[in-house]
């Protein structure tokens, strides 16, 4: 494009665009934008706009490279005055020729590269006042569908757009509401806990909240998901029956067992307010909601449902391998689980399809935690006894017996994790010093003569100096966050937690030891920059770090 042309266009300098007008016809840029694209692009004038549609009015419905129109691009940037120009010239066409619509309703229905029209990118960069417009010269429009399966109503619901989703209800009879994957603007909402907008919806749309998507979830479901618990309120007072509709595609699960393996408190209670038999419901393969608040670890949800009165109906129900939660606590370590172990009603001696008590469980399991010592001596106080009637479990079990006890299998105990750590801890207390020291005894010195700069570092204003001091700061930082991991590790009892600690001390420490060896290099560097051979051999010399660095780390941890 001509570059006056194109500067007036950017700049909306209706002078200049008058002079070059000539060109408005042929003038393109890389991206093929006509000048009505740009000054869309760039500034909000409608007298520019209507400058160039006076020339050219067939530039109205001209596109660029990705499908977009002039409209598109205001609508997506928010040059609010520069869409509405457009809509009221394709309207003032309409009138002047009597085409009845026509070329208003071509310009709104034109798709993009995406599918999207005007009012989908409106929506989507949140311009209620263009959205509005396009909606009083066209209703129809909020029924069409993107590339990605989206009408501009679940568009406006999924980017929470209070003004715009009201918009689109208030003027247009029938919206459509449907998004990807068979959500619909009901699901959309679900994720927001916006009251506002569910109450809208439900009253233009009622059927909406039984509908489920392509994994047979309902709102409800989503609504348990994103802990929206007004949305779940709101659903749940509009027909409680939703709480009993099962996932068929997500292992029957309702809306209470998502709640539960997500830990939602709120939302179990609230559907338990409206659904008091809601707790009966188990998932395809026989669990109920205690079965899940111990396999997905969730402490609340557990403490919650233990407190019911109808407890003591599930904690001895089997799923469908015969495991009660006492067998899925006993291999869920992660979890305090006393209460169900001291629960009067549990059955410590129950044996699963495979002939597994839950003391059983926990004897042969392959997960290694210092509670596990725990939960075997609880459930030895209450009365807990082996089972292993089969043969062939029995021999399977023993051989994960000796794998735990075998030292030469064993790789990580708690006692070698401890003995391992504390050298790590000596290597970045030792960092932590070194780096804290180099701190104040920095390469050249200081300043020592009076004047305003008494006291400042010599060498502050060189490259190398500056990466000195970068590096022993990263060393300083990282060594000592280390040292508090080690501090706060010595407090854990799970091996997991253990083991994840001090995996990220020693991360912590590797980082430390590089910037310990580039604070080396570069403060070596800035003294000796007047020997410029000696200070690049120093250099390589320190560099040749970083390759044992690499290689040790790969063998240590990769190839192992």
């Amino acid at each position: 494009m001509d570059p006056n042309l194109y500067r007036a266009a950017q700049e909306g300098n209706l002078h200049a665009l008058r002079e070059k007008k000539e060109l408005f016809s042929t003038q393109l840029t890389p991206n093929k934008n006509t000048p009505l694209h740009v000054v869309a692009q760039f500034n909000d004038s409608p007298e520019c706009i209507e400058e160039i549609l006076v020339t050219n009015e067939s530039l109205l419905y001209e596109v660029n490279s990705d499908g977009d129109t002039a409209l598109h691009i205001a609508a997506r940037i928010g040059k609010c005055n520069a869409g509405l120009s457009i809509i009221k010239w394709a309207k003032r066409l309409d009138e002047q020729l009597e085409l009845g619509g026509g070329a208003l309703k071509k310009l709104l229905t034109m798709i993009n590269r995406n599918g999207d029209t005007a009012l989908h990118e409106a929506i989507r960069n949140d311009q209620p006042k263009i959205v509005q417009s396009i909606l009083e010269k066209l209703p129809e429009i909020a029924n069409i569908v993107n590339n990605s399966l989206e009408t501009p109503l679940f568009l406006a619901v999924d980017r929470s757009r209070v003004e715009c989703v009201k918009n689109i209800l208030v003027k247009c009879p029938s919206p459509a509401y449907t998004g990807p994957e068979g959500r619909t603007a009901l699901h959309a909402v679900a994720r927001y806990n916006c009251k506002q907008i569910v109450e809208v919806l439900l009253k233009k749309h009622p059927t909406l909240i039984k509908e489920v998507d392509d994994f047979g979830w309902s709102a409800l479901h989503y609504a348990a998901r994103y802990r929206t618990d007004k949305v779940a309120k709101e659903l749940l007072n509009a027909d409680k029956s939703i709480a009993y509709i099962v996932a068929e595609k997500d292992n029957n699960k309702t809306a209470l067992h998502i709640a539960t393996c997500k830990g939602n408190v709120k939302i179990m209670e609230e559907i338990l307010t409206y659904c008091p038999d809601c707790w009966e419901m188990v998932t395809s393969d026989g669990q109920n909601i205690l079965h899940l608040a111990v396999e997905f670890e969730k402490q609340e949800a557990f403490d919650f449902i233990l407190k019911k009165s109808w407890v003591d109906n599930l904690i001895n129900q089997m799923d469908d391998e015969g495991n009660t939660p006492l067998h899925v606590y006993a291999a869920t370590p992660d979890i305090y689980g006393r209460a169900l172990i001291h629960h009067p009603q549990a059955d410590k001696n129950v044996v699963n399809k495979k002939n597994m008590t839950p003391l059983d469980v926990v004897e042969y399991s392959d997960v290694y935690s210092t509670s596990q010592n725990f939960v075997m001596e609880e459930l030895k106080k209450k009365g807990a006894t082996m089972g292993f009637w089969n043969p062939v479990i029995h021999e399977n079990a023993l051989r994960s017996q000796e794998k735990k006890s075998n030292p030469e299998i064993k790789r990580f105990i708690p006692t070698d994790i401890r003995k391992i750590a504390d050298t790590h801890m000596v290597v970045a207390a030792l960092i932590t010093t070194v780096a804290f020291a180099a701190g104040f005894t920095i390469p050249g010195g200081y300043e020592s003569n009076d004047g305003p700069n008494q006291g400042l570092a010599i060498l502050s204003r060189k490259a190398a100096f500056k990466v000195f001091i970068i590096s022993d700061t990263v060393a300083m930082v990282c060594s000592a966050a280390a040292v508090f991991l080690h501090i706060i590790g010595g407090s854990f009892v799970e091996t997991s937690k253990l083991v994840n600690s001090y995996a990220a001390a020693l991360i912590l420490v590797m980082v430390a030891m590089g910037a310990m060896v580039i604070a080396f290099m570069t403060g070596l560097y800035t003294v000796l920059e007047h020997s410029l051979g000696l200070a690049i051999i120093e250099c390589v010399i320190c560099s040749f770090c970083f390759p044992v660095f690499y290689y040790s780390v790969k063998r240590a941890f990769i190839n192992q």
